[in-house]
């Protein structure tokens, strides 16, 4: 399928759009975080530091999703959550940039386990240790992503200015 400017500039506000909602997720993890350290100490707040997590990750996975669906579709239907990660990693020669490093992927596998673990914990509960292991962790995650993201960002928007200026 022959890409036009619209459709990079669309995938450069949808991108925009899903780094601000990763902005805004963190800043609610960062409020659960804040009740924590003031010691609240409830199931129900430990909940509510794992619902954040789980969330975020939401985020940065359907982020992944709009640029592997855009440039190169194909995912294993048995791993496709790792598959994706892995994707990211990857420059796709005359297709795309990577998005990130083999390292940064590493670092975001860990938010991509506690996820699936999250979605099943069940009766179980959430181990408070694990999640202030993780939870230490997001913020340089998240810090660490802005500039992936506007690298990434700027390559799409660049490829969009050079095919409308010769479209013109």
């Amino acid at each position: 399928m022959k890409r036009e400017a619209e459709d990079y500039g669309r995938l450069v506000t949808e991108l925009e759009a899903g780094y601000l909602s990763i902005q805004e997720l963190f800043a609610k993890n960062r409020r659960a975080t804040e009740r924590i350290e003031a010691g609240a100490n409830d199931e129900l707040d430990w909940a509510a530091l794992g619902y954040t997590l789980h969330n975020i990750y939401c985020a940065f996975e359907n982020y992944f999703l709009r640029v592997a669906k855009f440039f190169e579709n194909g995912l294993d239907q048995r791993f496709w959550h790792k598959d994706l990660l892995d994707r990211m990693t990857l420059e796709i020669s005359g297709t795309r940039p990577r998005l990130f490093p083999r390292e940064y992927a590493r670092r975001m596998d860990e938010l991509m386990r506690f996820r699936h673990a999250f979605r099943n914990v069940y009766g179980d509960g959430l181990d408070p240790r694990r999640l202030r292991i993780l939870n230490g962790d997001l913020p340089s995650l998240v810090a660490d992503f802005g500039p992936f993201h506007a690298a990434f960002v700027a390559v799409v928007g660049a490829v969009a200015a050079e095919l409308e200026t010769a479209h013109d």
